[in-house]
């Protein structure tokens, strides 16, 4: 009962997403059964200045155009690992990319 339950619950959420303009998921969310086969026109990571690169690419992945929405001078990512940090994980893909943005925008970069 309880798996016949379970299958009505995945098939019901399908044909709500098929039928949505719009549909909402965490970053880890975009990458769940749900979600698995599903292509759409425009991602936007909201928060994406405290999104950990990695999550980002996962809705990043499902769609063509991608808005990243965030400051990155406000809070950084929490990483509660010291080895992540080490590794370089506490950077987000946002702030990789406004750091190159700045870094075009800057005279030096004309140079």
């Amino acid at each position: 009962l309880r798996k016949d339950i379970r299958n009505h619950e995945r098939k019901a959420a399908g044909l709500s997403i098929d039928g949505a303009d719009v549909v909402l998921s965490t970053n880890a969310g975009a990458a769940g059964r749900e979600l698995r086969n599903k292509r759409f026109d425009l991602i936007v990571v909201d928060e994406a200045a405290q999104s950990l690169e990695p999550s980002t690419w996962i809705p990043m992945l499902k769609g063509g155009n991608v808005i990243l929405a965030g400051d990155h001078k406000q809070l950084p990512p929490v990483v509660s690992s010291d080895e992540a940090l080490k590794r370089g994980l506490g950077h987000t893909l946002f702030e990789k990319l406004m750091g190159k943005f700045e870094e075009a925008k800057s005279p030096a970069a004309h140079m």
